[in-house]
């Protein structure tokens, strides 16, 4: 079962990378007063910005700013009544949703298939969010360990700089395996 969601999130993916905009001009995000009106925002780096859930208008606000792309790490559950892939499309942004309910799914399937997207992307300027930014931490530490070789505390690190909190706990017994 976890193969065949692998497939189709992978097979819903395809088609969205078409609709991405142009490469980032690698100047990074241009963040403003504005844009820290997205719950929990942060710009952990030239070409990242974090937080949570955005809304219709902040979705155009980070157009605005210059990213390019949107990762969303919400559950399908948490988006039932949230159209994000169509205002992201209505701004010009590639959208990617990797589901990622919480700890059960910290899975080596979920943090491949997030740094594959996040490596393949690597010239845009994206944000990336589930309702807190709890979710995106850390999944950037468990990348940062399980695929760009960082140590345990260079991992968590990254994690706390991404926004992880309650999940760390998680987070380090699964690098302790």
């Amino acid at each position: 079962m976890k193969k065949l969601q692998l497939l189709l999130v992978l097979l819903l993916l395809i088609p969205l990378a078409g609709c991405a905009s142009q490469p980032a001009d690698n100047d990074g995000i241009a963040v403003n007063d504005n844009l820290e009106t997205i719950y929990n925002f942060s710009h952990p780096a030239p070409n990242h910005a974090t937080g949570g859930q955005p809304k219709k208008h902040e979705v155009a606000m980070l157009a605005d700013a210059g990213v390019d792309m949107i990762v969303n790490l919400r559950s399908h559950a948490e988006m039932a009544d949230i159209h994000e892939a169509e205002w992201a499309t209505h701004n010009h942004l590639a959208y990617y949703h990797i589901p990622i309910a919480g700890a059960d799914d910290l899975t080596e399937e979920n943090v491949k298939l997030f740094h594959q997207t996040l490596w393949l992307n690597e010239d845009k300027n994206i944000f990336m969010h589930c309702a807190s930014s709890n979710r995106v931490g850390a999944l950037m530490a468990l990348r940062a360990a399980w695929f760009q070789g960082a140590d345990t505390a260079e991992a968590l690190a990254i994690g706390e700089r991404y926004g992880m909190t309650s999940l760390r706990k998680r987070v380090e017994e699964l690098l302790n395996e």
